[in-house]
């Protein structure tokens, strides 16, 4: 394929700090309005456009749902600027080697553009069906080995690695990634020993709350508190947390299209605590509030992110 748009540089140090905004879109529509979403999305100038890895379709059962690296790859061909990426690549259903194989290719496939978000992953997502019942306790060991082969791999033609859950001998990735040392890479983490792992790996730590989380205030209060604990374990991993992206996932109880100074308020609000990236729903036509939240939706785009970022 060729190469499209030249080579975007890297995401790193003090760039971390711009503000972004992302689009997330789970790929649970044919194909042809997928196509038609993401496009759209690039044109209203989202900065990121993610999707999800998963068995099943979180918010409804026996639903339409297409393989999240697949769609990826057909994202990378069918748009030309904003950057790509799964919101999150979950440990319940990809091998490192073959992940950053395929990692590798869609960076190339889309000029560069990939952005690399790994996670646990969301047990509803269907790990059940492959017969994976691990404790948290292991779910989280499992997983500082999953982000640091993976590391490893996007940074290194031939890797091996002798861990407790993952080895490998003379794994190739062969090219490496376009974009060098290797894509930005987010990790997802609410408890202490996954906010240590992203303080430790991540260029971009990123949250989103919890089902546990019912009100508002109790989001904004959780996110805080998280992001005070995630900022005091970048120091003690000798990292700056200012070069590090804070981003947010901007799930229920938010309702980030409910009106255009809900919006602004909520953006300020975590802006106060370090926040630097939210990553938005795409409005759901599915549900009872469909119009206006598209009525607002195309208000906030048009005008009041412009606005924000200017500000």
């Amino acid at each position: 394929m060729a190469m499209k748009d030249p080579v975007p540089a890297p995401i790193e140090g003090v760039a971390m700090a711009t503000l972004r905004f992302g689009a997330y879109q789970y790929q649970h529509l044919p194909l042809d309005q997928l196509t038609a979403r993401w496009r759209e999305a690039e044109r209203l100038g989202f900065d990121v456009l993610w999707n999800c890895d998963t068995l099943v379709e979180p918010d409804r059962p026996r639903h339409l749902m297409f393989d999240g690296p697949a769609t990826l790859t057909l994202m990378a061909e069918r748009t030309r600027t904003i950057r790509i990426g799964t919101l999150v690549t979950s440990l319940y259903f990809r091998h490192p080697a073959t992940f950053a194989k395929s990692a590798t290719t869609i960076d190339h496939l889309s000029s560069g553009r990939l952005e690399v978000a790994l996670g646990v992953g969301d047990p509803s997502a269907g790990p059940a069906a492959l017969g994976i019942h691990w404790t948290t306790a292991e779910q989280v060991s499992r997983f500082a080995e999953f982000v640091r082969l993976i590391d490893q791999l996007l940074t290194h033609e031939v890797s091996d690695f002798d861990g407790t859950y993952y080895t490998c001998t003379g794994a190739e990735t062969i090219p490496l990634p376009l974009q060098r040392p290797r894509p930005p890479l987010t990790i997802a983490a609410h408890g202490p020993r996954m906010l240590a792992i992203a303080a430790r790996h991540a260029d971009s730590w990123s949250s989103w709350g919890g089902y546990d989380v019912t009100t508002e205030a109790d989001f904004f209060r959780v996110t805080a508190e998280r992001c005070r604990r995630f900022d005091d374990l970048c120091v003690a991993a000798d990292r700056d947390p200012a070069t590090i992206r804070h981003s947010v996932v901007c799930f229920p109880p938010l309702t980030p299209w409910e009106s255009t100074a809900y919006f602004v308020d909520m953006v300020g609000r975590m802006r106060e605590v370090g926040v630097d990236e939210f990553v938005l729903y795409w409005p759901r036509n599915w549900r009872p509030e469909a119009l206006h939240e598209q009525q607002v939706f195309e208000q906030v785009t048009a005008e009041t992110i412009p606005a924000l970022r200017a500000g």
